[in-house]
């Protein structure tokens, strides 16, 4: 009861930005929108009206994302939004740049085209994890409104429910630990070549496989699905590098950023972002890499990093960096100026791409049936050009790319590489998507 009675009182107050949060406002533009995106394609037409009452009904629940985001002299910060959130029809290039006064000063919309309903989350408010528990309660609450009978909630949080205090927390400066060695320094990393697209363009390609083949195919390489995928990633960024770049001299390493859930390797109920990364990768500048080579450095890399004393150093530098005394009083429009530069510096500019794994999406078996499909897409960033994000359900894996360049030459070297491992492959985009 204390939990919920503390969580209550939270609901109307303000929030600091959790230590993952504070550098995004600072970033954000017309091509670094910070935006990702989770949609859930029903097996009906979606009705607009009972989907705002249901997001009417559930923003509650979730009051650490009823917040628009506020300026103070050192920090930005989350305070309660009194607006109510509007459903919106959906567009053509998703995860596009938020209009403080168009969405009412929240941080996160929901969109609608035929049977799909969608959320698009700044990274501010949340990671995969968070943004996904909101699609799966407004989607149940949906579906009650609209005569369906979704089953028992089964975990997915209802509108009867009051949050828990855990929710709200900032999981990263909880589990701090000071003074433990910084993390080895990396080089920069080889980036896809192109020359950007107008601003509010995003092209997604979405590749959909069968879940048991592509498991099958990590399970004969004795292998998890990330690591085949990661290594899939890396082998066709060599072989971009390798038709662009004939110098072995200038060469640059590749590396993929694999974010990791921190709730699986710390106990915490966070709603809001507690994510990390590992970065395995391969130096071409040594030679040229089989992918079973590849495979291996990727696996050895996920073993060695992902666990609790490996994965702490990153998480001090970070929040070290957050806690420095000089740093706290550095006004915010000084802040505002370095931080985009230590975002590149210690971030997109140390690898060459994003693969984020939700895993299988579960639903209740009642529910299930009204649902097609999940799927996940990147935010985009002007760096690596190119990102991807994975989830599974059902019997289906969804593979999607977002990129802000004309050129898919990454999608197709990737794709057609699991081609050839004997995986079928159904490709779509939202190249023409809503066109008549």
């Amino acid at each position: 009861m204390a939990n919920k009675k503390e969580a209550s009182k939270k609901s109307a107050g303000w929030y600091r930005l959790d230590n993952a949060a504070i550098i995004y406002p600072s970033i954000q533009s017309a091509r670094i929108t910070t935006m990702f995106r989770f949609a859930a394609t029903l097996t009906e037409a979606v009705d607009p009206a009972a989907l705002q009452n249901a997001l009417v009904r559930i923003i509650d629940r979730f009051p650490y994302y009823r917040v628009r985001l506020s300026r103070g002299l050192f920090w930005y910060y989350l305070e309660h939004n009194p607006n109510i959130p509007r459903v919106e029809k959906d567009v053509k290039y998703p995860c596009g740049r938020l209009s403080t006064i168009a969405n009412r000063g929240f941080l996160f919309r929901v969109r609608y085209y035929h049977r799909r309903i969608a959320v698009e989350f700044c990274h501010v408010l949340t990671d995969g994890t968070g943004a996904v528990t909101f699609l799966k309660a407004l989607v149940y609450e949906y579906l009650k409104e609209t005569g369906k009978n979704p089953g028992e909630p089964g975990g997915i949080f209802t509108v009867d429910e009051e949050p828990d205090s855990g929710e709200f927390e900032d999981a990263y400066n909880r589990f701090y630990k000071p003074s433990l060695p910084l993390p080895e320094t990396r080089e920069p990393a080889y980036h896809l070549p192109g020359k950007l697209v107008k601003k509010g363009i995003y092209y997604v390609i979405t590749g959909i496989t069968p879940l048991n083949d592509i498991l099958a195919e990590a399970k004969k390489r004795n292998v998890s699905l990330t690591v085949l995928l990661a290594a899939v990633y890396i082998d066709s960024m060599q072989a971009i590098q390798d038709k662009y770049v004939k110098n072995i001299r200038r060469k640059r390493p590749i590396s993929i950023s694999v974010p990791v859930n921190m709730r699986n390797i710390y106990p915490s109920k966070t709603m809001r972002n507690f994510s990390l990364f590992v970065i395995p990768g391969i130096d071409p500048r040594l030679g040229e890499y089989s992918f079973e080579e590849i495979l291996k450095i990727v696996q050895n890399s996920m073993k060695s990093e992902i666990n609790e004393k490996s994965i702490s150093r990153q998480l001090s530098r970070n929040v070290g960096g957050q806690r420095n005394p000089f740093v706290r009083i550095v006004p915010l429009f000084i802040k505002k100026l370095f931080l985009p530069f230590i975002y590149k510096r210690l971030g997109e500019n140390l690898y060459s791409g994003t693969i984020s794994n939700l895993g299988m999406i579960k639903l209740p078996a009642e529910m299930e049936k009204y649902v097609e499909r999940i799927e996940f897409i990147p935010a985009p960033g002007t760096i690596n050009k190119t990102g991807c994000s994975v989830t599974g359900f059902k019997d289906s894996l969804y593979i999607s790319f977002g990129r802000l360049i004309n050129e898919a030459e990454l999608e197709r070297t990737f794709f057609t590489k699991l081609v050839k491992m004997g995986i079928h492959i159904k490709i779509e985009s939202n190249m023409h998507e809503f066109e008549n």
